[in-house]
């Protein structure tokens, strides 16, 4: 028993690697909340945490194999997707990659983690029905460039702040869209956020919602790891 407990207290502490990503309201300030309730638990020195938002940008952006729904029209225009638009596929991905690769690069991660808080853009242009085959391609494309079959995921089920008017249907469909991603992944899980956009129901939170929103996430993040691995909990200041 002794040889155990030396043993265990030897073992080096795990390193985590999270990756945030997302429009408008994956905002510096939900970073700090989500970096914050991480270091508590697993300390600084474990936790590497990559960080990239571009407002207004829908889900086409990072995934540079997106495909626009059948006879798709740009909702107000109606007009079809032109050259011009297919270019913008998966823009946003470069730069996303090339910041996780730089943190990653010489270091060894027991854990990855993606964390997505988008899909409003989606929503409002009609886009709702291709959102969770775009998303599995990102997901994918991720895992194959970074070298890890094991990246955890969790997702922020946008607000309900479009849920009444002409984009309730579209709205209810990427939101449905997102929960099933990760009820159906055994690595996957999302987080309700219907309670932190005011009482307006607005698309962006309060300024002081966003750490909560960050901790939030952080939260699922720590259940979804310690839940899918024995030795999740590695490295850990308190118990599982």
């Amino acid at each position: 028993m002794v040889l155990m407990v030396a043993a265990a207290e030897a073992a080096e502490p795990a390193k985590r690697l999270f990756i945030l990503s997302g429009q408008s309201n994956m905002t510096p300030a939900l970073k700090d909340g989500f970096v914050r309730v991480m270091e508590e638990r697993y300390g600084k020195e474990n936790v590497t945490v990559v960080h990239q938002r571009e407002s207004g940008r829908g889900l086409r952006f990072w995934d540079k194999d997106y495909k626009f729904p059948d006879n798709y029209r740009f909702p107000g225009k109606e007009t079809a997707p032109e050259e011009k638009h297919l270019k913008q596929h998966g823009t946003l991905y470069g730069e996303l990659i090339q910041a996780a690769g730089e943190a990653a690069e010489g270091k060894t991660h027991d854990t990855v983690t993606f964390i997505w808080m988008q899909g409003e853009s989606d929503a409002g242009r009609a886009l709702g029905e291709v959102y969770g085959e775009s998303f599995l391609r990102l997901l994918g494309r991720l895992k194959a460039d970074l070298g890890r079959k094991d990246i955890g995921f969790v997702i922020g089920r946008i607000s309900d702040a479009g849920l009444n008017g002409e984009l309730a249907e579209q709205w209810e469909r990427v939101r449905a869209a997102q929960v099933k991603l990760a009820e159906d992944a055994d690595d996957g899980d999302w987080i309700d956020t219907d309670d932190l956009n005011g009482p307006n129901d607005d698309v962006h939170y309060p300024g002081d919602k966003y750490p909560d929103l960050g901790a939030r996430f952080a939260a699922k993040a720590i259940e979804l790891i310690e839940k899918s691995s024995p030795a999740g909990a590695k490295g850990s200041k308190y118990p599982p």
